[in-house]
């Protein structure tokens, strides 16, 4: 991807993201009833909550559903076998909401079922909203929700590395009323499912509640801020983002660095002893993809901000969640781009996305080498510089030691110092340098 190709991608990026920043919605402000991802969090049901199998009906016959018992040993809702263990050709449901389903040998279904009883009449309609499902499996899954015994909604989510958004329409409920929410596979398919989330939300009448958000992965080119599993910003992250924003009014640096969670563990007096001259400041929050440090940029971080060196270190969390090297450079070339926009006169020093695993061999590092490589063409070396300190990380015989990456992600203390060695004379030469 050369240097002009790059560019008009940012700039599609860009567009495409400036007309995604939220704003506030139109639609009814609905009250939240339930949140599956806190109740699937759980180790026992919270009340209201059910999580079954339809072992002897088919769905819509509740009857027939059979309580999923919890697993301490393999941290999940399953079916126990003759010998207390998991079994594996029934459905089951992990606390990290991983969901699954299966077809049985005589061509039927075992679902997977959330069932939720409501404790009293809903003042409006009653949706299921902030569905997210993120289903890897070739023939997609289906989801079909019930009230009591009646379908009110399903849907087929096609094999996607990203999540589906959903919401359903149910209707006005009344007390005692159960929604079952289940995971159905194809007859003809091996599994069913993936991670799962969405709320149940009363929403007054004739209005339809806010669109649901992508909680598991920002869509492409999406300014968003991180989402909790209620669908809303989350009140720490929120909390967090504000308290740097008053900090860089207050402090003025002439240093910022700017990331996810590899960024905002870096040891302050590690930072402080040696620039403190410049007043640095971390603006690092942990869990940041791309898309969300775009978010945090456009809603004030970098206001009134006018540091010489912004350090910017981003993209493994998209990684993780199934972008190419490709897409993660156009989504920091963009990124970069907003960030010129807000303080045109400070230099950007792009890391490079830091290795990981427990060897340089690992299939991760292959792909953050292709997209460190395509990261090094985003630079003019003007006012956005490239810098790769990844090999100071690795040992001679290609390994990480854990030294240095205790969990094979974040980087420890010898890390830090390693990487500050590596990027000093860079950081000295661009701060110092006359504008």
């Amino acid at each position: 991807m050369n240097r002009i190709y790059t560019i008009l991608l940012a700039l599609q990026f860009l567009s495409h993201a400036q007309k995604g920043t939220l704003k506030a919605s139109e639609a009814g402000a609905g009250n939240i009833i339930a949140v599956y991802g806190d109740a699937a969090a759980a180790q026992v049901p919270p009340a209201g909550w059910k999580f079954q199998w339809n072992e002897r009906n088919k769905l819509g016959d509740s009857s027939g559903y059979t309580p999923l018992s919890y697993d301490e040993k393999a941290k999940a809702y399953g079916v126990r076998d003759a010998s207390g263990a998991l079994r594996t050709d029934a459905p089951s449901q992990t606390l990290s909401r991983d969901v699954f389903a299966m077809p049985d040998k005589n061509g039927g279904a075992r679902c997977y079922i959330a069932s939720f009883k409501l404790s009293a009449d809903s003042a409006g309609d009653v949706w299921i909203n902030h569905g997210n499902l993120r289903t890897p499996f070739t023939d997609g899954t289906e989801v079909q929700v019930y009230v009591n015994e009646q379908l009110k909604a399903q849907k087929h989510f096609a094999k996607d590395r990203f999540a589906h958004v959903f919401q359903f329409k149910l209707g006005p409920l009344k007390k005692d009323d159960v929604i079952h929410l289940a995971i159905v596979p194809k007859a003809n398919s091996k599994k069913a499912g993936g991670r799962l989330l969405y709320v149940i939300e009363d929403c007054p009448t004739g209005q339809t509640p806010e669109a649901p958000s992508n909680i598991i992965s920002p869509a492409l080119g999406a300014s968003t801020p991180q989402f909790g599993v209620n669908g809303k910003i989350g009140s720490a992250y929120a909390d967090k983002h504000q308290t740097q924003c008053e900090a860089v009014v207050a402090t003025r640096p002439e240093l910022v660095f700017i990331g996810d969670s590899i960024t905002a563990r870096w040891p302050q007096e590690v930072l402080e002893a040696r620039f403190g001259k410049h007043r640095p400041i971390n603006l690092g929050i942990g869990g940041d993809w791309i898309q969300n440090v775009l978010w945090r940029v456009q809603n004030g971080m970098l206001d009134k901000a006018k540091p010489k060196v912004i350090v910017l270190l981003i993209g493994t969390n998209n990684l993780t969640g199934k972008f190419t090297p490709d897409e993660i450079a156009s989504n920091i070339g963009g990124l970069i781009q907003e960030i010129r926009t807000k303080t045109a006169q400070s230099k950007v020093l792009l890391l490079g996305i830091l290795p990981r695993g427990a060897s340089i061999k690992d299939e991760i590092n292959g792909a953050i080498r292709q997209t460190n490589a395509k990261l090094a063409e985003l630079t003019d070396n003007k006012r956005v510089f490239f810098l790769d300190v990844g090999d100071k990380l690795i040992e001679p015989d290609g390994s990480i030691s854990p030294a240095v990456m205790p969990d094979k992600l974040h980087v420890a203390g010898p890390g830090y110092t390693r990487w500050m060695e590596a990027m000093s004379p860079t950081l000295d030469k661009l701060l110092n340098e006359r504008p």
